[in-house]
């Protein structure tokens, strides 16, 4: 899968709402840092509390090594807009394209040892908040 440039204001061509997201309104997403060590298969199942809010973003990020493939899948009771993105110096990359869907299944490999971040936008308002299910599992090619 070819990686994508993505410019910081421009990020999943919302321009803006990934910034709001940001900046004015708050997700959670429970926070877990693994060591980068290479051979060692990298899982985990966590769930994530999306705001009802629109432009409201949340994302789980995970330590990866190069020359990974990584197996996903989440559920979401409403339709989010979701990307994996990394940050290499002031750009940021995407390692998994966005799709706007409520659920998906999929990988991707990785090209570099990078923190990479599973990212969900709410782009509209909904009536209450929601929990998103993701599960993963990173292992060597």
């Amino acid at each position: 899968m070819m990686m994508r440039i993505v410019s910081g204001s421009a990020l999943f061509s919302l321009s803006g709402a990934l910034c709001v997201g940001m900046l004015a309104l708050k997700g959670y997403a429970h926070e877990a840092s693994h060591d980068m060590e290479t051979g060692q298969i990298i899982s985990s199942h966590v769930e994530l509390l999306m705001r009802k809010s629109a432009g409201t973003m949340i994302e789980k990020c995970v330590e990866i090594p190069s020359l990974y493939r990584v197996s996903f899948n989440y559920t979401s009771a409403e339709v989010t807009l979701f990307s994996v993105h990394y940050h290499q110096g002031e750009e940021v990359l995407l390692a998994f394209d966005e799709d706007e869907q409520s659920s998906l299944s999929s990988h991707f490999n990785t090209q570099s040892d990078q923190t990479y971040c599973f990212t969900w936008v709410n782009e509209q308002e909904q009536r209450r908040d929601w929990v998103i299910s993701l599960e993963y599992k990173a292992a060597p090619l």
